[in-house]
């Protein structure tokens, strides 16, 4: 997992170039390590983005095959002070959580 900004705003890279069955996995992963509930999933191409709610923001759980698997906030560079608190929350709870 590495926390980076780009493009002015924070992601965690979850897995660099991978298949999209990787993101599949990683979501289940999600799904049980924290209780994340996903909305909003869009497919387009070979681009998939699932929304989930955390704290008093809204994230985004991408795949691309070129950058692999990463979690931004869903407003990006537009985050809100409190959205982007809650994006640093998520990312230290990942953190600390096993990968199994």
């Amino acid at each position: 997992m590495i926390l980076q900004t780009k493009n002015g705003y924070p992601e965690v890279v979850l897995a660099p170039q991978c298949e999209s069955s990787t993101f599949y996995s990683t979501a289940d992963w999600l799904r049980h390590e924290i209780g994340i509930s996903f909305c909003n999933k869009e497919q387009q191409d070979n681009t998939i983005c699932w929304q989930f709610y955390f704290g008093a923001g809204i994230a985004v759980l991408r795949y691309d095959p070129s950058t692999g698997i990463s979690v931004c906030p869903a407003m990006l560079g537009n985050a809100t002070i409190e959205e982007k608190a809650a994006f640093k929350m998520l990312a230290d709870t990942m953190a600390n959580l096993p990968i199994s």
